[in-house]
């Protein structure tokens, strides 16, 4: 994986060594040997992370670690402090002075790699998510989801031979989360309400990974939190875990205030991934919907129509579309303005959204016209489907006030069904429709017309339904 590294240490010799270890993995490496070249770097090459010496010649790495981070466009450079001999209390302050992780010297490489490819990857990700909501928003298609924050929940995952219930009694002591121990069948078998953090503790066979594929697999789980613990001596299993998509590891004793700290961590990254991939899937969903009417526009609604045709060769079975126009819409906006003529879209829009099936669509096509699909429906039954419309938007009363008479209201209609017999072209069923609605508008307005689209039928019948029988 490639990335830009930056590797702060006083000794030339540590700096070359992991200089080489580092390219021989294709990484673009930067060195410095003091703090002060650090910052300057950094701000120079933009690096994706850091690896700096725990000591310094002009500061501590955990004084580095507080200065160096702000310097990323995100605020958060992830950086990997080295440590002379594995240190709980040392790891601890590290990572309390901001630092993603610490390693022993001398570094177990594939440790290293395993945590790298973690760090960065989940670096792209954010950033990816960063740069689609900022993208979201120069269009005006996102804002920040609001909403309150609910308790995480975290669930401790039993393991055969593990000590599941120290963990749990450690974060349980120190953390605002609610920590729950769970077996692991539980959550093999769905059972496992929603859990934002699983904390994998590692037993004596290994089974804790196969748990993590699992996790990663599920569509319920897949986006949780993971950490991993294992023993002293399981660093590969460690390392791998990593490259299985652990989020974070803690390998041998550490303590309470640890754990607790690196479960923080965990979940403020969560609830910033989450807020931002909301805000891409609502900015998503606003550009595909009418804000005016929630009904989706016509950008949703043509490879939605694509997609019915296809089923429908496949099936044999037809499908209807319906093109609907206001009646004199234009009349309305000039007598009784514009906010009113939105009151007229948004509640024929609601009259026609409560009168389809859970199945059909209706989408707002352009000013005052809407487009039904109707799924599983010959000719004569989307006539009828139109027929109906008409007759519930033309019972509608559009309030316009307590000290004002409703408004009443009507529509015209054209139906035609497909597929048509050149494949794909579903463009022709629209057509269709819309010559059927303006022989509709031609005959009186307030009325169905149906007739075949081009190439479905050799018959050019067209059906008509005036307001009598309507």
């Amino acid at each position: 994986m490639s990335g830009r590294i930056l590797v702060v240490d006083g000794t030339a010799t540590q700096r070359i060594i992991l200089q080489v270890k580092l390219a021989s993995a294709f990484y673009d490496v930067v060195q410095a040997e003091t703090g002060k070249q650090a910052l300057k770097e950094a701000l120079r090459t933009r690096p994706d992370l850091v690896i700096a010496a725990q000591d310094l010649p002009d500061m501590t790495g955990a004084e580095l670690c507080r200065r160096i981070r702000p310097v990323a466009p995100s605020g958060d450079l992830p950086v990997i402090l080295m440590q002379s001999r594995d240190d709980p209390a040392g790891r601890l302050a590290a990572l309390e002075a901001g630092a993603q992780d610490t390693l022993p010297q001398p570094i177990d490489e594939v440790l290293l790699f395993a945590r790298l490819r973690g760090l960065i990857r989940a670096r792209e990700a954010e950033r990816e998510l960063r740069l689609r909501d900022d993208t979201g928003r120069a269009l005006g298609l996102a804002e920040d989801a609001s909403g309150f924050a609910t308790p995480a929940r975290v669930a401790v995952v039993e393991a055969p031979g593990a000590a599941t219930r120290s963990v749990a009694a450690a974060l349980a002591g120190a953390s605002s989360a609610d920590i729950v121990r769970t077996a692991r069948e539980d959550v093999l078998r769905g059972r496992a309400a929603r859990v934002d953090v699983f904390v994998l503790v590692e037993g004596e066979s290994g089974s804790a990974l196969d748990l993590l594929s699992d996790l990663r697999a599920r569509p319920e789980t897949r986006r949780a939190a993971i950490l991993y613990i294992a023993e002293g001596t399981q660093r590969q299993l460690a390392a791998t875990a990593l490259d299985l998509g652990a989020d974070d590891i803690v390998i041998g004793n550490a303590l309470p205030a640890e754990l607790t700290l690196r479960l923080a961590k965990l979940l403020q990254r969560k609830r910033i991934s989450d807020r931002l991939r909301a805000n891409v899937e609502e900015g998503l969903r606003a550009a595909l919907t009418d804000p005016l009417t929630g009904l989706y526009n016509r950008r949703y609604a043509g490879p939605h129509l694509d997609r019915i045709d296809s089923a429908a060769r496949q099936s044999g079975r037809p499908y209807g579309v319906l093109m609907l126009d206001i009646d004199h819409f234009k009349s309305i906006n000039d007598r009784y303005g514009h906010a009113v003529g939105d009151l007229v879209l948004a509640g024929v829009a609601k009259c026609l959204a409560g009168n389809l099936r859970a199945a059909d669509l209706v989408a707002r096509y352009g000013g005052e016209e809407f487009l039904v699909i109707l799924p599983e429906t010959d000719l004569r039954e989307a006539l009828g489907i139109a027929r109906r419309l008409c007759a519930r938007v033309r019972d509608l009363a559009i309030p316009r006030g307590s000290d004002r008479p409703a408004l009443k209201v009507t529509v015209s209609a054209g139906a035609t069904s497909g597929p048509v017999k050149t494949s794909g072209d579903t463009g022709d069923v629209v057509a269709a429709a819309d010559r059927a609605l303006y022989s509709a508008k031609e005959r009186g307005r307030n009325r169905a017309l149906a007739t075949p689209a081009e190439g479905y039928l050799s018959s050019k019948r067209r059906i008509s339904v005036t307001r009598r029988s309507a």
